[in-house]
């Protein structure tokens, strides 16, 4: 029950959050460190690497119309619930350009938003923001970026500061080159192994919602998400009379997202059937 009840009240509030006192990461500009300043240092940092360039040319070109959103995932950790979602943006050909991770890894942990950049499917750099608790009222502020140079890190820089309003007077300083994967963002994305949805309970207030998540989890510790149910369709009918009979059975859905802009925004199901 209190895994149903923070999925649930993480949907409710329409943004991911790991307990009352934590907060998000604020948002640069457009969706992230999409416009890297133009001082002589990044003007220096752009011309040398020429797919740094190319992350600034792509956050111009975003359309925040044309992006694809995944579900809210939740997992119960040692650290209390960590929150992932992510958002692809796409290019005119439909591909996506642009992939943003937005991730709470759990109470007192670090929280903010990873940013792929691609070119024709292939990764090209990375950046990230997040907030990084040092008690429970103040965090640190930081920010990394990599560029890559055909498919290997030609380098990495970070820099902190106190807070995002401080972090325009740091100076980026170099790191060893870091790695990074597009596995995860593209297993959410997708919807495959612990991301899988699998029917395994159902939520009701003024509302309907399904609780949605791994069937068979490695250890105790499960991925859940909900949707809600606007509309009682045959489907929803016969599930709702045969809850144990289908809990665990694997689905594929389809679903909206509603709501934004300083109000509750949640998955609203728009088609739902059992996967094969």
């Amino acid at each position: 029950m209190k895994r149903t009840i923070t999925i649930f009240s993480a949907l409710l509030l329409g943004t991911i959050i790991g307990s009352c006192d934590q907060k998000e990461v604020q948002d640069t500009s457009s969706e992230s460190l999409e416009t890297i300043q133009e001082t002589e240092e990044n003007h220096s940092f752009l011309e040398e690497y020429p797919n740094a360039k190319k992350m600034k040319e792509i956050d111009m070109r975003i359309d925040p119309e044309n992006r694809v959103e995944s579900l809210y995932w939740e997992k119960q950790s040692k650290n209390g619930s960590e929150f992932t979602q992510v958002v692809a943006y796409l290019n005119e050909d439909g591909l996506p350009m642009k992939i943003t991770e937005h991730f709470v890894d759990g109470n007192y942990q670090p929280e903010g938003r990873r940013h792929y950049y691609l070119d024709e499917n292939k990764l090209i750099a990375f950046s990230e923001e997040s907030n990084q608790w040092i008690d429970s009222l103040n965090t640190n502020y930081s920010e990394k970026r990599t560029i890559y140079n055909a498919a290997e890190p030609v380098i990495s820089q970070v820099r902190y500061a106190d807070s995002y309003d401080e972090i325009e007077d740091v100076q980026w300083k170099n790191i060893r080159a870091e790695h990074h994967s597009l596995k995860k963002v593209n297993k959410i994305l997708s919807g495959v192994e612990e991301f899988q949805p699998h029917f395994i309970s159902v939520i009701k207030t003024d509302q309907l919602f399904l609780l949605l998540g791994e069937a068979k989890p490695q250890t105790e510790e499960r991925y859940t998400t909900a949707v809600r149910v606007d509309e009682m369709t045959p489907f929803i009918k016969d599930l709702l009379e045969n809850l144990d009979k289908y809990k665990f059975r694997p689905v594929e859905i389809a679903f909206e997202v509603v709501g934004g802009n300083n109000t509750p925004e949640y998955r609203v199901l728009t088609n739902i059937a059992w996967k094969e």
